[in-house]
């Protein structure tokens, strides 16, 4: 075991060489010298005994030990430098650490945030995609202590955690306008058997509700004529406004897609399930200004928006 760290200086250094693939790119953006960047290289290398990088003229690439490396030290190095950053311009207490799955993220989140930040900037908005097996009601665990809040999927049972509720969700099948054509609207729930179904296997959802969807609108075991499964929400979708096929909407999912004509609701059928959307906050997370911007976030008009259905 090597019996002391590294410096910050050379850890900043070697990331930076890696993510440019250039000495002098990173001597750019560390204000300092190509000189000083190759010092900091070989004093690293010299420490943990191994070359990180691989030097062909004016070529940089990294060994695989240097690939492993540099993956595991990014995060520390990007992080340290934000806490730095924030902690010298005063903004320690003034930081909103946003969770979610990255489906909400980009279709919910990213539509509204910069109005946030718009009517709040003295807010420092972070932003982080979640793995999604680690978003549901089930886990208890104290995972998420370093976030302001928690986009999650559930039935609002979420120990440790205050829960505000977002929207029951709705679920109904959307699709292109291209997909339909000049066919009136709504359509007959037995002309699914003539498209292409869009399936996920995210473990955000319980079941797949196509078959309860197909019973509610009185057709039960509907054949498909042909079907595509995806592992994420987002990628369903996006398929579906290209045209590729049907997908069961959820709201507040597919909102903005609707408003914006990407996605129409060929069908009459819809109906509400039992799980929700929540924004959570830790119950153990301690007091800070940025609290003050959790039911901003939550009660404020950016996110009171009546949705499309």
């Amino acid at each position: 075991m090597v019996s002391r760290l590294p410096s910050i200086a050379c850890l900043r250094a070697a990331e930076a060489v890696a993510r440019h693939r250039s000495f002098s790119r990173a001597a750019i953006e560390l204000n300092l010298t190509q000189t000083a960047i190759s010092h900091q290289i070989r004093k690293l290398e010299e420490l943990l005994g191994t070359e990180l990088f691989l030097r062909n003229g004016r070529t940089i690439s990294l060994t695989p030990q240097g690939e492993d490396y540099l993956a595991d030290i990014r995060p520390l190095v990007v992080g340290i430098s934000h806490a730095t950053d924030r902690l010298a311009s005063g903004k320690r207490d003034t930081v909103l650490r946003i969770g979610s799955p990255g489906t909400f993220l980009l279709k919910c989140l990213a539509p509204r945030i910069g109005e946030f930040i718009a009517l709040y900037p003295d807010i420092d908005v972070r932003m982080l995609t979640l793995d999604p097996y680690r978003v549901s009601d089930r886990d208890g665990t104290r995972d998420f202590k370093d976030l302001s809040l928690i986009v999650r999927y559930g039935l609002g049972t979420f120990p440790g955690h205050d829960a505000y509720k977002i929207s029951t969700e709705r679920i109904f099948p959307v699709c292109s306008p291209d997909l339909i054509g000049n066919s009136p609207i709504p359509l007959d729930p037995g002309e699914l058997s003539r498209h292409r179904v869009i399936r996920t296997t995210t473990p955000l959802l319980l079941r797949d509700d196509w078959p309860l969807w197909l019973e509610t609108a009185g057709v039960p075991g509907l054949a498909f004529d042909s079907e595509i499964t995806c592992d994420l929400l987002y990628s369903c979708f996006e398929l579906a406004i290209h045209g590729v096929g049907m997908v069961m909407g959820r709201t507040p999912l597919i909102d903005e897609d609707i408003a914006a004509g990407r996605l129409i609701a060929p069908f009459f059928a819809k109906f509400a399930v039992g799980i929700g959307v929540f924004f959570n906050r830790p119950l153990w997370q301690p007091g800070q200004r940025t609290g003050a911007a959790f039911p901003r976030l939550v009660h404020g008009d950016i996110f009171q928006r009546r949705p499309v259905f």
